[in-house]
């Protein structure tokens, strides 16, 4: 189970403002599983960008075309089917913002040994490694404590937490086990339901309930930047509903 999901986050509930996509765009052409099935980190080459709407996020004034790369990647090695929802994910999350901490309320507590500043959300996603199960141990230092490196320069930078493509990957890895879950739990809903029920289960892990019994209050502002990203992208958004 993909604990370290399921967060109210202070970042994630201001959502405002934002449009969306279809799996059906070609995926960069660095981004993939390699022959044995291992799992492929983006290479930090140039990637195909459907996702790009020359937009800036409302409160940083980042670009919210900065991880575009990483979110294709990520998004083709778990089979997502649609890679803009996670642009419109970290809009809620985050702001785009990859220094972001937020939970103080330490959503899955602080484990034996770790500090409380270690228990918090972290980066893009807000991913809370506390909660466990990152995959691959991804984020995580060899005492499967978090590494909390800020510096992009330092040695240990390339396995941190905040490391843009280390918390996408965390981030969409554990929306890919959600929808498999929903999947087993819930026969027969459609693709962009299981979608609206993976990612209201990445803010609060259970609230799904039926197909159409979702976390709206989260899908609804994800929703929301998803719409407006996409009309800015020219990308041909799914019609989401609950």
């Amino acid at each position: 189970m993909k604990r370290f999901l399921f967060l109210m986050l202070a970042l994630g509930c201001n959502g405002s403002s934002p449009s969306g996509g279809d799996g059906g765009n070609p995926p960069p052409s660095d981004a993939s599983a390699n022959g044995d099935g291992a799992i492929v980190a983006y290479d930090g080459g140039a990637c195909t960008d459907p996702l790009k709407t020359g937009l800036v996020a409302q409160q940083t004034g980042v670009s919210v075309d900065a991880f575009d790369c990483q979110i294709l990647n990520w998004a083709q090695v778990y089979g997502e089917p649609d890679p803009m929802i996670f642009k419109a994910i970290i809009y809620v999350e985050s702001r785009f913002d990859d220094t972001s901490v937020a939970c103080p309320n330490d959503p899955c507590g602080v484990p034996s040994g770790w500090s409380t500043n270690e228990a918090g959300c972290f980066g893009l996603m807000q991913v809370v490694p506390a909660c466990g199960d990152d995959p691959g141990d991804a984020g995580l230092l060899g005492n499967g404590q978090p590494n909390l490196t800020t510096d992009s320069t330092a040695s240990g930078w390339a396995t941190s937490i905040f490391n843009p493509d280390v918390n996408i990957h965390i981030g969409i890895s554990g929306i890919a086990s959600n929808r498999a879950q929903d999947m087993k739990k819930f026969s027969g809903c459609t693709t962009d339901q299981y979608t609206m029920m993976a990612v209201g289960d990445y803010n609060s892990y259970g609230s799904t309930t039926s197909c159409t019994n979702v976390n709206k209050a989260y899908d609804d502002g994800v929703i929301a930047a998803y719409q407006q990203y996409a009309a800015a992208a020219n990308y041909p958004a799914h019609p989401y509903t609950d």
